[in-house]
């Protein structure tokens, strides 16, 4: 399993002139935890955006690897030739949660969870919603609406529903927002269950969730700079972690662009 980023370019047009997301951006990841960093604007959301399909790329393409018999695109000439259906079938495998502050909607929180459970075809759904109220602390939150709900409640209820139906890809943009620490073990946790089976692509600015990465992706202005297995990257630094590297890697930046 698999997923290429072939140069992909998505620019944003806004009221005072366009805005870069990704320009010529190119990598490839296989299964495992790849965290994707970069400063504020440096294109982490757009990646997750494009490769969820919420969002289509003005130019390249993403070639999605589920086995030898399956592969799926996502690309403008794609879309324009209306191949919906094979998009279908990838959303089914995907699991995407955004950075949101609320939810306009009215159903509940354990209704919602159902419904999202017999829509992917999950294994004894009922079960699955049970099991999954109790372990992101949503009991007191079960008949609550979704446009309540706000804050690290929020957040939960967002991890538990992207993981009812057990997707082969998670995608996670700066989950550990509002966050409370017991709720951010379970996500660690998570992560190193799925690590060896499915892709999970995180933008994270959180250093130490940043160390769950197999893999790292560091954007810079919507460009990749630099991209890799975590143990060579930080293998480059003394203290061998994340946010060393990933500091080492700021001034490097700073002092090549003041040196033209």
């Amino acid at each position: 399993m698999k997923i290429d980023w072939i140069h992909l370019t998505k620019q944003y047009d806004q009221t005072l002139g366009s805005r870069l997301g990704l320009l010529d951006f190119s990598a490839s990841i296989q299964t495992g935890n790849t965290v994707v960093l970069g400063e504020k604007g440096a294109g982490k959301s757009t990646l997750l955006r494009l490769t969820s399909t919420r969002m289509i790329p003005d130019d390249g393409r993403i070639v999605f690897t589920i086995n030898s018999d399956s592969a799926f695109i996502w690309s403008k000439s794609h879309v324009r030739a209306s191949e919906f259906s094979n998009i279908n079938l990838l959303n089914e495998k995907m699991s995407y949660v955004p950075k949101v502050k609320r939810l306009d909607k009215d159903t509940a929180v354990e209704m919602d969870l159902k419904h999202r459970a017999y829509a992917t075809h999950v294994s004894n759904p009922k079960k699955r919603v049970v099991e999954a109220i109790a372990k992101w602390g949503l009991a007191a939150y079960r008949h609550t609406p979704l446009h309540h709900l706000q804050g690290e409640v929020l957040n939960r209820y967002l991890l538990a529903h992207s993981l009812i139906s057990d997707p082969l890809i998670w995608i996670l943009d700066e989950p550990t927002l509002e966050l409370d620490e017991m709720s951010t073990r379970l996500l660690c946790y998570e992560l190193q269950q799925r690590h060896t089976q499915r892709i999970t692509l995180i933008a994270t600015s959180d250093m130490h969730l940043a160390e769950c990465a197999d893999d790292l992706i560091l954007l810079d202005r919507g460009m990749c700079r630099r991209y890799g297995k975590k143990k060579l990257l930080t293998a480059g630094v003394r203290e061998g972690t994340v946010a060393a590297w990933y500091k080492a890697m700021q001034v490097f930046t700073r002092v090549k662009s003041s040196h033209p």
